[in-house]
């Protein structure tokens, strides 16, 4: 078993791998009484599209969702819910754009039930009737995502940011999706996708980790998978330009909301990695957009707004920012925001407070075991790995750098989505 020894944080992450090509992580935090574990499938909504050799496969949208939902059966008369709540243990999952992920949290037994976690996502059981009765409570899920003023908004955003990219669409998939999904989608998926080499496997909390992972590597010696079959996803090119420039909408909400948002080619931020990128993105929004920024607190002062939040993340090909601000006054909101987006600077002073903060932060963090999963979590699927020298990377980016990546933003390429409530 390898130690990963975070630099600075006085953390270790134990690392090992199994003979299918299971990954495994874990981080003991004796202070604690719980365990969080958590397996992870590289396989969400955007990968309705995907090719094996020359083969190329299309399936309902949704799908990825869809086969969350159907894997907590273990068989017809029992779930995965029955045995943790047995055990005295929360389970649950979730579907993103870019994986799956199915979880156990509990404070008793932490090897047993971690298995259980294995054994019931990587049980091939799905029946006909299974797929058709899960139809009606999916699509009901979806009904209720369309008709949440919050989830219509985020994805009438992407879809007015993006013109070809999977992240337009709805994680559960439409009603219409739903209903043509299959059972041999939900086997062909299973089949393709979710196989150890695919997989890895999180544990966080108060356990011995030698027992967890002797006790992982024996059940997975103990199962038979067939050679991994190397999908590769299908990424149509994106355009450049945002979708839609403009529009309004009406929709249930109480006030008025704008969504502004900015789509920047990452092959115009030459030099920087995508942790490069998302670092010293943060560092530049907080500056000028965060709870203690000039430019919030002026617009509270006079009443401008009643909120304000942000969003930045790397979508394939592009760094996508997204505001949402609460406000009735629409244009003098938008004067300013442009105002401020074509004058965004940062002082010496700010950066080193807002960057010593940022390294407390990631002190500080190494506390909850939920949390601390998470953080590894979002590490493999963005960058492959742990990154064991995030603190050495914060202190070490200097104010010329930041200066730098400021004067490659191009922050003109905007999606405006005003949001009128109805009743106005």
């Amino acid at each position: 078993m390898k130690e990963i020894n975070l630099k600075g944080l006085n953390e270790t992450i134990y690392y090992d791998e199994c003979d299918n090509g299971l990954k495994v992580y874990m981080w003991v935090n004796k202070r604690v009484n719980s365990f969080y574990g958590t397996l992870s499938v590289k396989y969400g909504s955007i990968y309705n599209e995907f090719k094996i050799g020359s083969k190329i496969y299309k399936l309902p949208k949704g799908v990825a969702h869809f086969l969350e939902h159907v894997k907590f059966n273990e068989d017809k008369d029992t779930t995965a819910h029955d045995f943790y709540y047995k055990n005295g243990c929360d389970t649950n999952a979730f579907t993103t754009f870019n994986y799956t992920n199915y979880q156990v949290l509990g404070s008793e037994d932490p090897t047993k039930n971690i298995i259980h976690l294995l054994d019931f996502v990587q049980n091939p059981f799905f029946t006909k009737n299974i797929v058709n009765n899960e139809k009606g409570i999916i699509t009901e899920e979806a009904k209720m995502g369309e008709d949440d003023p919050y989830n219509v908004m985020l994805f009438k955003h992407l879809d007015n940011i993006f013109i070809e990219g999977q992240y337009k669409y709805l994680i559960t998939g439409n009603p219409k999706d739903i209903k043509n999904i299959t059972l041999e989608d939900i086997k062909l998926v299973f089949d393709t996708f979710y196989h150890p080499e695919n997989m890895f496997l999180i544990v966080t909390g108060n356990f011995n980790p030698y027992d967890v992972m002797e006790a992982v590597r024996e059940n997975q010696n103990n199962k038979e998978f067939p050679k991994y079959k190397n999908p590769v996803r299908i990424i149509k090119k994106e355009n450049k330009k945002v979708n839609k420039k403009y529009e309004e909408i009406n929709i249930n909400v109480t006030s008025r909301k704008i969504k502004i948002g900015i789509k920047i080619p990452k092959n115009s931020l030459k030099g920087f990695d995508d942790l490069k990128i998302r670092v010293l993105t943060s560092l530049l929004l907080k500056a000028n957009f965060g709870t203690t920024s000039d430019f919030k607190d002026k617009l509270l002062e006079k009443e401008l707004i009643s909120s304000m939040t942000y969003v930045s993340d790397i979508f394939d090909d592009y760094l996508v920012i997204m505001f949402t601000i609460d406000s009735k006054y629409t244009k003098e909101i938008l004067d300013l925001f442009n105002e401020q987006l074509n004058n965004l600077e940062i002082k010496e002073e700010t950066f080193n407070r807002i960057k010593k903060a940022n390294i407390a932060s990631l002190i500080l963090e190494y506390e909850d075991v939920e949390l601390v999963n998470g953080i590894i979590q979002t590490e493999i699927l963005n960058y492959g790995d742990i990154i064991d020298n995030l603190k050495e990377i914060y202190e070490n980016i200097s104010y010329e750098e930041i200066l730098e990546f400021n004067n490659l933003l191009d922050l003109s390429n905007q999606s405006i989505l005003i949001l009128n409530p109805l009743n106005k």
